[in-house]
């Protein structure tokens, strides 16, 4: 019997696809599959700004408002006058002029210009510099800094600024991260990786969802502060120093130092975000901070050290620091070595010793411990190494435009002085440049604008120097001895004694007896063991008629001395003119001054009074 006929289908022979072939088809059809997501994304849908699932903040009054004129001229936008303790005044078009390249320069106080104003920040350079470089086009420089902003403010204030068609936003961040507090949930690790997906991702609509999903899901399910919420922030800043008399608010915290970095990288990304949705490039400065000229604000041991252990330490130290100033250079050096080996994290021993060090001229040594001071400092009011690699590595994504003015100050001190230890030569106080670094980092961000396209030529020695002859004719000599006597105010109450002889002096130069910077030199003078110099600066400031928070310090600096009659008269306007702790500490003295004159009664009546205001 014949076999029925086979079919068609039968007799094909059994083709079998091959595992690459397989892995190709599957790639294009998904490949095709994201195309077509991506146009419907990109025709039905625009990506809001990406929130901050870690801090929120109470609500407040906005940054901008518009003004609108007369019919025929254009509405202006401008700094709400409400901020303007926080921000300079600024105002530009809402709809930017024709042929107008639009900067938008952001960040904390350096930004701003503090200690200063907005004329000699790097943004009022740019102004000046940008029109010398390339008069093609209209630039117009927005300066937004805001003093003591941190990042996840910055990327606030660059979300308002985002609708005004900004071509080029500037971003100096990085020193004022750990001075408000935040609480982080342990999931923050993982969190933060989120929104640093590749700058290529971010310009689709899919990534740009994907990311809005991410957020989203963070926010809800991410236990991110105490009972699962985000930390809530007041509308303006509300520093930890507020809350203390120094930095005393300030203890080590390794875990919370994690957190501020992490939330950190998620704030740069964010603002990656918010300028490529917005049309906008991004340049990230990279910031550093005075390492030869300001001690750490504040140190501190090792935990489970003894008591007398750390007492015997902080002798050595204080002896050390003793030493350094009579030029016992060697000696110094020699204790704080094995206080450093014994005790590694104590930041004002690793400070010292790079003085020492530096004296020896053993500068790679010298900066090396002086960058360990800032890392430990407990109270940390300059970038520390770990925020500087996490702006490095994020300037290092396409698309952001890098300027390392930290490498900028460490290559041209090297090659100006042989080390790279700056210090007052380059920073006015612990984080502000001077007027001539500002300059620097100007003319270093339009070299990099240069090589990214932006503008026509870098900036040719000449201008810059007649640039920076018109920016130092404009400083008003009264505001310039303001800032320095603000300068001396903050490192007299970090306790930083001599570096506020230094500015109040500057003040006084500038603002021929002003009254509270002699205050703040002579009681940094009596603090620093200069008794001879601040009894003549205390007299000096009496005789040409006082300052109220003076009566205390002299007072007490006269009982010290044996000058007991005398003592008990400023001592006693002191408790008239102050209040709280200040008042208290004066009937202290007050009351000690009697009971050495014999004046019991009086003296019992001042030490009651001290307690009650306990």
């Amino acid at each position: 019997m014949k076999n029925p006929k086979a079919s068609p289908i039968s007799d094909r022979p059994n083709v079998r696809l091959s595992t690459r072939k397989k892995i190709v088809f599957a790639a294009i059809v998904m490949l095709m599959s994201l195309s077509v997501a991506e146009v419907f994304l990109r025709l039905v849908w625009q990506p809001p700004p990406p929130p901050d699932p870690f801090v929120g903040f109470s609500t407040s009054v906005p940054l901008l408002v518009q003004h609108q004129g007369p019919e025929s001229t254009p509405t202006t936008v401008g700094i709400n006058p409400a901020k303007l303790v926080w921000f300079n005044p600024q105002s530009f078009t809402a709809e930017k002029p024709k042929d107008t390249y639009r900067i938008v320069c952001l960040g904390g106080s350096t930004t701003y210009g503090r200690p200063f104003h907005d004329s000699t920040s790097f943004a009022g350079w740019l102004r000046q510099l940008l029109p010398k470089s390339d008069p093609s086009r209209n630039w117009e420089v927005i300066n937004a800094g805001a003093i003591s902003y941190a990042s996840y403010r910055v990327a606030v204030v660059m979300e308002q600024f985002s609708p005004y068609d900004v071509d080029l936003f500037v971003v100096y961040t990085g020193q004022n991260e750990f001075l408000e507090w935040r609480t982080y949930g342990e999931s923050l690790r993982d969190a933060t990786l989120l929104p640093l997906v590749s700058s290529i991702a971010l310009q689709t609509r899919l990534g740009q969802a994907s990311q809005l999903f991410a957020d989203r899901w963070i926010s809800n399910e991410i236990p991110i502060s105490g009972g699962g919420q985000r930390t809530e922030l007041s509308g303006d800043v509300d520093e930890i120093l507020n809350h203390s008399v120094g930095p005393s608010s300030y203890t080590r915290d390794d875990n919370w130092h994690r957190g501020v970095n992490r939330h950190l990288a998620f704030n740069l990304g964010r603002m990656q975000q918010i300028a490529a949705q917005s049309g906008a490039k991004l340049a990230i400065v990279i910031p550093d901070s005075n390492l030869r000229d300001c001690e750490p604000f504040k140190s501190e041991f090792s935990t489970g050290l003894a008591t007398g252990k750390a007492d015997e330490m902080l002798d050595g130290i204080a002896t050390a620091k003793d030493m350094l100033a009579v030029g016992a250079v060697d000696d110094s050096i020699a204790i704080l070595t094995s206080v450093v080996e014994a005790q590694p994290r104590h930041a004002l021993a690793h400070y010292l010793l790079g003085k020492g060090l530096f004296e020896r001229q053993q500068y790679d040594e010298a900066e090396r411990h002086f960058r360990t001071a800032i890392d430990e400092d407990i109270c940390p009011l300059r970038a520390t190494s770990s925020v500087q690699s996490t702006i490095r590595e994020f300037a290092t994504s396409p698309g952001v435009i890098c300027v390392d003015f930290a490498e900028h100050l460490s290559k041209n001190s090297l090659q100006q002085f042989g080390h790279r230890c700056y210090g007052a030569e380059r920073f006015l106080d612990h984080v502000h440049p001077t007027i001539d670094s500002h300059g620097e980092l100007a003319k270093l961000l339009i070299d990099s604008f240069h090589d990214a396209g932006i503008v026509a030529t870098p900036v040719d020695p000449q201008t810059f120097a007649q640039t920076a002859d018109a920016v130092h004719q404009s400083i008003d000599r009264e505001q310039q001895g303001i800032a320095f006597r603000n300068l001396a105010k903050l490192t007299h109450w970090a306790g930083k004694f001599d570096e506020a002889i230094r500015h109040a002096n500057d003040s006084l130069r500038l603002i021929d007896g002003d009254p509270e910077s002699r205050y703040v030199l002579a009681d940094s003078l009596a603090k620093t063991g200069q008794t001879e110099q601040a009894m003549q600066e205390f007299a000096e400031l009496f005789e040409a008629g006082g300052f109220d928070r003076a009566t205390f310090a002299y007072g007490d600096l006269l009982a010290q001395q044996g000058d007991l009659q005398r003592a008990k008269a400023y001592l006693l306007q002191a408790v008239l003119v102050s209040h709280g702790a200040r008042q208290r500490a004066a009937l202290e003295s007050l009351g000690w001054v009697h009971q050495q004159l014999g004046e019991e009664d009086l003296a019992a009546e001042c030490f009651a009074e001290a307690e009650k205001l306990n």
